[in-house]
Order: structure tokens, then sequence, then C-alpha cells
């Protein structure tokens, strides 16, 4: 019954805590039976029942209950199989979006050897634009988690792509999360590229994406400053 497995899912955080509190006297209970259940859920065949196992992965997460080691072998190897091209639509959707969202709490390390390269190929997915709008509308979460380096690298060429997406809700969501980008590149990156691109969404045929990127416009530029000499700077708080 899957209102029996989604009242679970609710109580699972609970019976986590409940176990790192005891964790002397049952060790191994969280990893090995809980975990593996809440993880089994995300690709259940009832809305409710995932919806209820991904808060519930999120929480344990966020509370630090689960282990680094789980997190790479029981979390994120499930996640990359659900966004596999042969997924399940809504299934595939909701596991780019968990992706996105663990990135800040599992670290640079884990986000970078385990979710980037899955997360480029899914801001490239041609079939279904709701999983490039769900890459467009974390993009700039992704970028603040793995650094310069790899934004520069990896990312920037699949945030051209989805600035100029022909889906217009993509493009808006690349408008809205335009500072976060703008702030894991470095000045000269900014003043080359992303100045052309920010004009690119200023123009663009949407005014829908017009009405998004001229509310960005402030924030973009406000990472142009010069801290010594404007006593101005950005801090993501």
């Amino acid at each position: 019954e899957p209102t029996v497995r989604a009242e679970l899912m609710e109580q699972v955080p609970h019976i986590a805590m409940f176990c790192q509190e005891n964790r002397p006297s049952i060790p191994y209970a969280f990893s090995k039976y809980l975990l593996p259940i809440v993880v089994r859920y995300l690709a259940d065949q009832n809305n409710q029942v995932r919806k209820t196992s991904q808060a519930a992965l999120l929480v344990l997460l966020e509370q630090e209950l689960v282990e680094r080691y789980d997190v790479e072998t029981k979390v994120c190897p499930v996640l990359i199989d659900l966004t596999a091209p042969d997924s399940n639509d809504d299934v595939k959707t909701e596991a780019v979006a968990i992706m996105c969202k663990m990135a800040s709490m599992v670290g640079k390390d884990i986000t970078e050897r385990l979710v980037l390269p899955r997360f480029c190929e899914m801001c490239c997915d041609c079939r279904m634009f709701h999983v490039r709008k769900v890459c467009a509308a974390n993009f700039g979460d992704i970028c603040s988690v793995v650094g310069q380096q790899a934004t520069e690298e990896m990312l920037l060429p699949r945030f051209f792509q989805l600035c100029s997406d022909n889906v217009w809700g993509v493009r808006k969501a690349c408008a809205e999360c335009f500072m976060a980008v703008s702030c894991a590149t470095s000045q000269e990156v900014r003043r080359t590229k992303l100045s052309t691109l920010f004009i690119n969404l200023i123009s663009d045929p949407s005014r829908w994406v017009r009405q998004a990127a001229f509310q960005s416009l402030g924030p973009f530029i406000s990472t142009f400053a010069n801290p010594s000499s404007s006593g101005q700077y950005f801090k993501e708080e």
C-alpha cells in the first residue's frame, strides 16, 4: 500500500537520529537496513512515495546522518542509474533535482567526481526540456560547489547551450541564476564571455526571459566590483 510506504519514509529521519544516538549498540543499523529502503523508494511507482523518500534523503544528508562512504557507494550510484537515458521521465527529472540539491551538502570532492559528469550530460538532454530546465535552475549552485576551474572548463560550455535553448523557460532559469554563475568565474571570463551572453538574454525574444535578465542585471554588475577600490564585495549568505 503506497500510503504505508510514504508514512514509513516520513519516520526514517527520526529513526536515523535514534540510531545515531545509540550508535555503540547498533553501529550499522541505519546503513544496512534503512538507507537501502530510502534509495530504493526514489524509483517507486507511486509519486507520493518518491516525494517522501526524496525529502527524507535530503534531511538525512543535511543532518549529516549518512556516512560519506554510503553517499559514494549507495546514494550516488542509484541517482546515476535513475538519470540514465532509458530511465522513466518523471523519475529522471526528480533524480536530477536531488543531485543538484545534495551537491552543497556532500561537498566539492564527491560532487566533482560523481555528480558533475552526469549533470553535464543532463544539460544536453535533447529529449526532455524538463531535465534541462532543472539543470539550468540549479546551475549556479553546482558552480559554487565545484569552484572556478571546473566551472570554466566543464560547466560554462553547457551554460552557453542552455542560455540559447529553444525553450524559453530554460533560458529564463539561466537568467535567474546568472549572478551565481558569474561569482564562480574569473574577472576575465566575466568580461569577455559572460557579458556578451547576458546581453543576449536581455535582448531575448521572450519577454519573460528579458524580465528575468533585467532583474539579474544589478546583481550581475555587482560581481564586477573591485573590493579594494569600491569597498563593496559580494558575500554569499
